[in-house]
């Protein structure tokens, strides 16, 4: 007798996942649409489960599916919707993508997520796991695209990978992932990105005081493309270093346009992991200095936590005699990499960026508002400022504020702006519409 599939077993069983999974794919390819937006599909195997119920018990092991979940969905909020889909099994439904490129994405964020240890009792513990994918643009069945993640998931199981990234790709997405490879190309050579402005506020002054550069692209093609999608793509390009000696210099031209009521205004640019143990970097950002001008103290590089792991000896080298020259470092989306004092104390950052996972629900949820609190304390002890990003509200806002934050960065404020807007932005700022 033929056993029932995944797919079968789900919707025999009424599953809220299967449910879920067959109302967006209802909703991505309604009967007789012209829409090309995709949905994606990533399925998530924690290995050898059964092990870990028979040595902590099955009390621990529901705890740890629980810390599993939670982590999943502080990580991925915005059209992505978590489930169990199984014992030890769970989904991810990522909706409104226009590339699939996303979907591998999202699978390398999920890897970062997970191989943090989880804590049992007085000790951590490492999981196994194993990702299968799928990408929907066109007409399917909702149990065929279920599994064609299920394939992929048997086929990096099979590998002994935790993922195969090229797995979900038909000719037409490597065509399209082509198509935006040589439109970069392009974009590149003839300055075709540009730079959006979000400003970070001084809850102590109530003034607009630094700002955070932030790359725009709009495709040929597709319109406008999100950074999480062209940014990837221009590093695997190998132009990464192009990309940022852009950014830095035009973000330290087009500062020299703003209004100066509050006096001279900072700006920050990102840095990628890959070039932030390049010597190079500390190099061109001289040059960009000395050609506009610009006071040292006057550019803050933003780096993310995870990539001054990946050679800290290095890192660190590189960070401090930038530091040294008087150019600021700040560390983005702190709290969600490998934070630790081993490292911590010896770290050559001016600034912490609070990671808008916490901010964003901090009101409702008292572990973010502690871990909040925490880092903001911490990194006061070290004479680090914070900022805090994410955030929406008034209320977040006094919290903060209540919290001792330096500095609030979020939509409440401003969404990033083109150059033209962002100049109006700051004529027009009034604190008091704010505080």
């Amino acid at each position: 007798m033929r056993s029932m599939s995944k797919a079968e077993s789900l919707e025999k069983n009424g599953n809220n996942f299967y449910q879920r999974l067959e109302a967006l794919v209802n909703e991505c390819d309604p009967a007789g649409s012209q829409n090309e937006v995709g949905l994606g599909l990533l399925l998530i195997d924690i290995k050898g489960f059964r092990k870990i119920n028979s040595v902590f018990g099955f009390t621990l092991g529901d705890q740890i599916l629980a810390d599993i979940l939670l982590r999943l969905k502080e990580s991925f909020k915005q059209n992505c919707h978590v489930l169990r889909a199984g014992n030890d099994e769970f989904a991810l439904l990522l909706s409104e993508l226009v590339n699939p490129n996303i979907v591998n994405l999202a699978a390398n964020k999920v890897i970062r997520v997970l191989s943090e240890p989880f804590c049992v009792g007085n000790s951590q513990l490492k999981l196994g796991f194993a990702i299968g994918s799928a990408y929907k643009s066109n007409s399917v069945s909702v149990g065929g695209f279920l599994s064609r993640a299920e394939a992929s998931l048997i086929k990096a199981k099979n590998a002994g990978r935790s993922y195969l990234v090229t797995e979900f790709a038909s000719d037409v997405d490597e065509a399209l992932t082509l198509n935006l490879e040589s439109e970069l190309h392009e974009a590149l050579t003839k300055n075709a990105l540009e730079l959006h402005y979000q400003p970070k506020v001084d809850l102590f002054n109530q003034m607009p005081t630094h700002v955070e550069a932030l790359a725009r692209w709009v495709s040929p093609s597709l319109g406008p493309v999100s950074p999480v999608v062209f940014v990837p793509i221009i590093e695997q390009m190998g132009r990464m270093e192009e990309l940022t000696k852009w950014a830095v210099n035009t973000a330290l031209r087009q500062r020299d346009e703003w209004p100066k009521h509050w006096g001279e205004l900072s700006v920050a640019v990102n840095v990628c992991a890959s070039l932030v143990d390049d010597p190079q970097l500390l190099d061109f950002v001289d040059n960009a200095i000395g050609i506009w001008g610009t006071d040292p103290g006057d550019l803050t590089l933003e780096i993310t936590e995870g990539s001054i792991i990946q050679d800290q000896a290095g890192s660190f080298a590189n960070l401090s005699k930038i530091k040294e020259r008087g150019v600021r470092i700040s560390i983005d989306d702190f709290g969600t990499g490998y934070s630790s004092l081993a490292y911590f104390k010896n770290i050559p950052a001016d600034e912490l960026k609070v990671d808008k996972s916490f901010v964003l629900h901090m009101l409702e949820n008292e572990a973010d508002r502690h871990i909040t609190q925490v880092i903001i304390d911490l990194a006061h002890k070290f004479n680090l400022s914070v900022v805090a990003e994410g955030v929406e509200t008034k209320e977040i806002l006094h919290a903060l504020m209540a919290a001792r934050c330096d500095y609030a960065q979020g939509y409440y404020f401003s969404k990033p702006l083109p150059q033209d807007e962002f100049i109006r932005w700051l004529f027009e700022y009034n604190a008091e519409r704010f505080f």
